[in-house]
Order: C-alpha cells, then sequence, then structure tokens
C-alpha cells in the first residue's frame, strides 16, 4: 500500500504539525483574543479617526479635557460603568456643538465637572481614598493644561494637549492596573486613545 493510499487527499500536504483544524484553531484563538481585547481594538479605531478628523484643534482639546471629567463623573456617583455613559454624552455634546460656536466645549465639560463634584460631595464620595478628591485633582491638573493650551499660540497648544493625552494615557493605566473608579474596558480603551493619539499630535508637531 503506498503513503497516499494510507492517507486521505491532502493531509499529507499538511504535515505532522500542521493539522487540517489548525488554522481553523488559529482563526478561533484571534477570535478570543479580540474578543478579550476588544477595547484595545476600538481604542486604535477611534484614535485613528480622531488624529484624522481632528487635526490637534479645539475639538481634541475638547475631547482631552473630557477624558478626566468620565472618571469624575464615575467617582461621583460610585458607578464605574457610568463612566461609558459619561463619554457618550460627552462626545454626542461634541458632535452637536458647531466648532463655530463662542461658547467652548471644554467649558461646558469643566460645568460638568463642577456638578459632578457637587453631587459626589453631597453623597460623601470625598471621603473614599482614589475617588472623588484624587479625580478633582486630576480634573484641575489636566484642565489646566487643556485650557492653556486654547489660549496660546497653536505649535505650543499642541504640545500642551500632546502632554496632557499622554500623562492622562498614565492616569488611565494606574487605574486600570488598580481596578478602581472606572470599568477596567473604559481605562483599557481611554489609555490606548490617549497614548496614540498624543503620540500622533507630537509626530505631527515634530514633522511640521
Amino acid at each position: 500500500m503506498t503513503d497516499k493510499e494510507r492517507f486521505p487527499d491532502g493531509l499529507l500536504d499538511c504535515g505532522a504539525d500542521d493539522p487540517p483544524h489548525a488554522h481553523r484553531n488559529e482563526g478561533r484563538r484571534w477570535t478570543s483574543v479580540l474578543a478579550r481585547r476588544w477595547p484595545t481594538a476600538l481604542g486604535v479605531a477611534v484614535a485613528a479617526l480622531t488624529v484624522f478628523d481632528l487635526r490637534g484643534g479645539t475639538e481634541l482639546a475638547a475631547l482631552t479635557m473630557l477624558m478626566p471629567v468620565v472618571y469624575l463623573g464615575a467617582a461621583a456617583l460610585d458607578r464605574r460603568r457610568l463612566a461609558w455613559v459619561v463619554l457618550l454624552a460627552g462626545v454626542a455634546v461634541l458632535a452637536l456643538v458647531p466648532s463655530s460656536s463662542e461658547v467652548a466645549p471644554s467649558i461646558g465639560f469643566l460645568a460638568a465637572a463642577l456638578v459632578f463634584f457637587v453631587v459626589g460631595a453631597a453623597r460623601g464620595e470625598l471621603r473614599k481614598p482614589g475617588g472623588l478628591a484624587l479625580q478633582t485633582v486630576g480634573v484641575l491638573v489636566f484642565g489646566s493644561i487643556v485650557l492653556a493650551a486654547l489660549y496660546v499660540d497653536a505649535d505650543l497648544g499642541g504640545y500642551l494637549v500632546a502632554i496632557a493625552l499622554l500623562g492622562h494615557a498614565a492616569w488611565d493605566a494606574y487605574h486600570y492596573l488598580r481596578d478602581r473608579v472606572v470599568a477596567r474596558s473604559y481605562a483599557e480603551w481611554c489609555a490606548v486613545v490617549d497614548l496614540l493619539a498624543g503620540t500622533a499630535v507630537l509626530f505631527v508637531l515634530f514633522m511640521t
């Protein structure tokens, strides 16, 4: 009996280390990875669209301002998954408010942060370590950088926005590792967006 008579057609071509179901299992493995790391995949897509569409303007500054406000909102109400709701509400504001509006979206987000702070303080969230108090500091620090970026020349403003984005990426990583305040999926997504967008802004500034 020959080898081809002992084995079904095509099996010899696969080889001992490449069984018929290897490619199928590999596809399932990648699907499983994407299912677990969907925030990273979504973050890469959003970062690409953000840099392409916004190009470091006032909209990108407003988005940078929104990020710490999301943390503050989740801390104020002590609902980690609320971070996604606050984010979507903020993005909707950015989409509805025209770029020619006299009221900068960043100012509106600061007003929302004040409301969150008052609500959280009334609920007693200031007493929780790493909660409302820390997120208020985050809003003040990152918000100050973003506001400064709005009132300086374009190049310096771009550098300030990039610094805020990269700094907030570290903030995201900290909260992801500690698994606090916001859902880990949000912290992972936000870290990817901040890191890629901040790096892209710096690259554009260096190249121009």
